[in-house]
């Protein structure tokens, strides 16, 4: 608002004849002689400008972009997995002391996440029931995402969401001399693709499983091994207001005893939070998974990957939204083991599943050697390329 304030005001006609009188009159008396060229020259220039001056920023002339910036936005459709994803990233890339990152998020589990050289800007859930009009909420994304462009000016925009929104495609258009990275999930559908996906320089699709870099684990589950914690993490992955009700899950768990329900640090359900023995806020890397009994997990490939990776038992449960790309490499890693596959309105598969991953030979026999070595996030090998 004060840039353009100032713009306006160095386009008036009076400042700018002002400016030429200050400068033959006063600053460079030299010129005094050639006033009467320069006034004429000045309203040449003056009614040649105001035809093609606007206030609008997208107009305006901005410095080089910055190769030590990065700018991230971060979808809330993402859930606390895309959070988790921006928190390691950031890690990574602010291990430079020159570098710096942008961060604009619509999601929730981002707010008040800091680090040094680190910006966040924050924008409503765009499903959230307090916003009335998207026309609105797209503006006021373009807004806040051009305003960050012009603030610090980056040199690469990753985006991480299913769709791009419109507001994030039109303040893209008003920086061209940025490079766009589309990172795509295996819920991104192909329509969505083919319209959006020439607005960006490159589109990247996550990969889970490098099935070249299967190795034999270090260490073997033993009785020792298997602990009474329990992961719940049905809507890890899911858009908040999305998540399917574990209710389910608890009344079959609810026949065992001594458990210890691990709940993630998200949407909860007041009828359920009691249940729930310890939540946690980082799933991914936290260092309790491999102590984990067992796991029961939506169809979010980077949870299940983990937890193959750390030949914990794992419940996947699948919905209609659950893509035929997904489906495949959930049910490739089943075939190896330690990993149950089955729908949300399959009741006694469910009941079966349970029982196998919380009976201890059961858990032993199901748990394989052979995993899958994952070390980085799938936007580590996009930030630097």
């Amino acid at each position: 608002m004060l840039r353009n304030e100032l713009l306006r005001i160095r386009n008036t006609y009076s400042f700018r004849l002002g400016l030429l009188l200050t400068e033959s009159l006063f600053r460079k008396p030299w010129l005094i002689l050639l006033l009467p060229f320069r006034f004429m020259n000045m309203n040449y220039q003056f009614w040649k400008n105001r035809k093609t001056f606007t206030p609008d920023l997208k107009n305006s002339q901005h410095g080089a972009n910055n190769p030590e910036c990065l700018m991230l936005f971060v979808a809330s459709e993402g859930g606390r997995a895309a959070c988790e994803r921006a928190k390691d990233l950031a890690t990574e890339w602010l291990k430079e002391y020159r570098n710096h990152l942008v961060i604009v998020s619509s999601n929730p589990g981002l707010t008040g996440f800091y680090q040094q050289n680190l910006s966040l800007y924050m924008i409503p859930d765009p499903k959230s029931k307090e916003i009335t009009s998207p026309t609105q909420w797209n503006k006021s994304c373009e807004n806040t995402m051009y305003r960050a462009i012009y603030t610090h000016l980056p040199s690469k925009f990753v985006f991480d969401g299913p769709y791009p929104y419109r507001g994030v495609l039109n303040a893209m258009e008003a920086a061209p001399n940025m490079k766009s990275i589309w990172i795509q999930s295996e819920r991104t559908n192909k329509e969505v693709i083919a319209k959006s996906g020439p607005m960006f320089n490159e589109t990247k699709l996550m990969d889970y499983v490098d099935k070249t870099q299967a190795k034999q684990h270090a260490s073997k589950r033993n009785y020792r091994a298997i602990t009474k914690k329990i992961l719940l993490a049905t809507g890890y992955g899911y858009h908040e207001g999305s998540q399917p009700s574990p209710s389910l899950i608890l009344k079959h768990l609810s026949a065992f005893d001594d458990l210890e329900i691990i709940g993630i640090k998200t949407y909860t359900e007041s009828s359920i939070s009691s249940r729930i023995s310890e939540q946690w806020g980082e799933v991914i890397d936290n260092p309790g998974i491999e102590s984990l009994q067992a796991a029961i997990v939506s169809d979010n490939l980077e949870l299940i990957t983990k937890l193959h990776t750390m030949m914990v038992p794992t419940l996947c449960l699948l919905d209609q939204n659950t893509s035929p790309e997904a489906k495949k490499l959930i049910n490739s890693l089943a075939s190896s083991g330690a990993i149950f596959v089955a729908m949300w309105n399959d009741k006694t598969e469910i009941q079966l599943c349970i029982k196998a991953l919380l009976g201890h030979e059961w858990n032993l026999a199901i748990t394989q050697r052979g995993t899958v070595d994952r070390r980085t996030t799938p936007l580590h090998k996009f930030i630097n390329s």
